[in-house]
């Protein structure tokens, strides 16, 4: 039995709802709001309504958006139809994602000749990725053609002019979006942010005084038209500012930073300190820490600069300027003594000192008196003597021995 419809019984005069009551088995009896109220509760309970289930283009956008796009790239590829130009934004997306920016500037051109004006601004995207700044202007001119009022277009139009060079176009661009959408008081925002870039500082600093009549709480139009105003030489003023938008957030490291740096300028050095150690603690980037060692460096504290110099050699290790104030305070290291033994060696034992035997000295022979060579004669060598026969020609003989009282003997 088929199950009548929540609207039939909803539009159902009493006769027929007293049948449906009755067919289904529920009980008819009552007022007709109660028992249409009782058909209609059992309708729910019997009927579930059929889930849902994503199609292949869902699938395919899904996994672009979650970081797979080899596998959105064949899913697209499957849903491809030659009347239908979604699939080919679709798949350029997925390239784009890929990186493979020239087959998705194509896919992006296939869907415009299609009809679609919306892809212009993809194509502009993928160009702009690729670097060609000029093809992605003229493509949002296409898309403009179409839809001169579209604020999208006209604003990625200024941004793509604006990272291009072109600082000059990208403020007329966002002054005359200005004008299409008065309402919009946070374009002056972007225009302020535009000129900043293009080192326009005055114009700046007026964009962002527009953009805070329209919501005077914008944190980041307070920090960056005190840093406008800064570069243009107007530190007082930056000084206000700046001191405005760290009254709405006190712990803004960019505006400590650039209040800091203002006190400086003003030759407040000692408020410079305190503001840019300030930021320091609430951000480390090189750029503040190069600003607190500066200054600490002017006020005569050395060490405090030097550390300071340090902790930016940790985020920086190739920065010059560190390396060069590091090398100038640091002082001068005495010469190298050597160290100092820790262990000593143990004392050697002491010998027992033995005399020495008294030795007798014997006397040098004498020396003998060597020949005189005359002239013509040959130098004669000195007869060798032995030391016996020596000692002997030094005694007397028997012969010559004579006995007291006994007469020489006589020779006959």
């Amino acid at each position: 039995m088929s199950l009548p419809s929540l609207a039939e019984v909803e539009h159902a005069d009493w006769p027929a709802l007293e049948r449906i009551c009755t067919s289904l088995g529920l009980n008819p009896k009552g007022r007709s709001e109660i028992v249409r109220m009782r058909v209609l509760d059992h309708l729910r309970r019997r009927v579930r309504a059929e889930a849902w289930r994503p199609g292949v283009q869902h699938e395919a956008a899904l996994l672009t958006r979650l970081g797979h796009p080899d596998s959105a790239i064949r899913l697209w590829e499957s849903t491809i139809q030659l009347d239908e130009p979604a699939p080919w934004v679709g798949l350029g997306g997925a390239q784009l994602n890929a990186g493979d920016l020239t087959q998705a500037a194509k896919d992006f051109d296939r869907a415009t000749q299609m009809g679609d004006a919306a892809a212009n601004l993809h194509r502009a995207e993928s160009l702009a990725a690729a670097g060609n700044f000029e093809g992605a202007v003229r493509a949002c001119d296409a898309y403009l053609a179409s839809r001169p009022r579209d604020l999208r277009g006209v604003l990625l139009k200024a941004v793509f002019l604006a990272r291009g060079g072109w600082t000059d176009e990208a403020s007329t661009v966002m002054r005359d979006a200005f004008e299409a959408h008065p309402q919009l008081r946070e374009l002056w925002r972007g225009l302020g942010t535009l000129l900043l870039k293009g080192r326009r500082y005055e114009a700046a600093a007026e964009a962002y005084r527009e953009s805070l009549r329209g919501n005077p709480k914008d944190e980041v139009s307070w920090v960056n038209r005190g840093s406008a105003l800064l570069m243009v030489g107007r530190t007082h003023e930056a000084i206000g500012v700046l001191r405005e938008a760290l009254e709405e957030d006190p712990h803004q490291a960019i505006a400590l930073n650039n209040l800091g740096v203002a006190y400086l300028r003003a030759g407040q050095p000692r408020s410079a300190v305190i503001n840019l150690e300030r930021a320091a603690k609430h951000m480390e980037t090189p750029q503040i820490l190069l600003n607190v060692a500066k200054v600490q460096e002017a006020t005569h504290q050395k060490p405090a600069a030097l550390e300071s110099y340090a902790r930016l050699l940790v985020l920086n290790p190739k920065d010059a300027e560190a390396l060069a104030a590091r090398k100038r305070l640091q002082p001068s290291k005495p010469p190298r003594r050597p160290h100092a033994r820790t262990t000593r060696r143990a004392a050697p034992r002491k010998q027992p000192v033995r005399k020495k035997k008294a030795t007798r000295k014997r006397a040098r022979p004498k020396r003998k008196a060597r020949s005189v060579r005359r002239h013509g004669q040959a130098a004669r060598k000195p007869r060798r003597v032995p030391k016996k026969a020596a000692r002997r020609a030094r005694k007397p003989g028997p012969q010559h021995r004579a006995k007291k009282g006994r007469p020489k003997p006589s020779r006959r």
